[in-house]
């Protein structure tokens, strides 16, 4: 749904967990058509690495309660399903990390 607000002036939507938009414009609009930046966050669910990849977002992986070759797993993973994806080469997948 967000990227349909992003996308279209107007929307229509209908879905589970929250009321239906009828022909909803939101606002402000993304800046000369180019939408924000989404970041994917994740500490452990390889399903967020490859959401992120899938849609070509940032993946950032907090890996303050876990060992470096897990954050090391997820990052590799979302690198490599990015480029499958189309959307440019692993090594130009965003990737931030973060810990204590």
């Amino acid at each position: 749904m967000l990227r349909r607000l992003w996308d279209e002036e107007v929307v229509d939507w209908k879905g589970t967990f929250r009321t239906p938009l009828q022909q909803f414009t939101s606002t402000p609009r993304p800046l000369e058509g180019i939408a924000p930046f989404v970041w994917h966050g994740s500490i452990r669910t390889p399903e967020i690495a490859e959401q992120a990849a899938y849609y070509g977002d940032g993946f950032f992986a907090n890996h303050i309660f876990w060992p470096a070759e897990h954050t090391r797993t997820m990052v590799e993973l979302y690198r490599a399903r990015y480029e499958k994806y189309g959307h440019g080469k692993a090594h130009q997948a965003i990737v931030g990390l973060g810990g204590q």
